[in-house]
């Protein structure tokens, strides 16, 4: 019988860590989410004046912008290659192909 409980206890505290280790990982995985959509309104308000939307005073973009550097090297990319989807995800997924 105690032998029982036991194996009852041990899978009841496997269960409890499986579950901590999902909510651990869905927690990290929507912060990543949250950080991506923060970063494309952050990108929105300091580049949508070049682009015609009167969301942040020039002087307040140009201060900002170093900070979008890796964005920005995103945005040329894709310029250069003239938006072509197939190119732009094999580029992304890197490796040789």
């Amino acid at each position: 019988m105690i032998n029982k409980l036991k194996d009852i206890v041990k899978t009841m505290l496997a269960f409890a860590k499986g579950m901590q280790q999902a909510l651990v990982e869905q927690s990290v995985e929507t912060l990543e989410l949250e950080l991506l959509e923060l970063q494309h309104a952050f990108l929105s308000i300091v580049v949508g004046s070049l682009a015609g939307l009167p969301l942040a005073p020039i002087g307040l973009a140009a201060e900002l912008a170093p900070l979008l550097e890796d964005e920005m090297k995103i945005l040329f990319e894709r310029t250069w290659r003239g938006g072509d989807a197939i190119s732009d995800l094999f580029s992304r997924m890197g490796g040789e192909w």
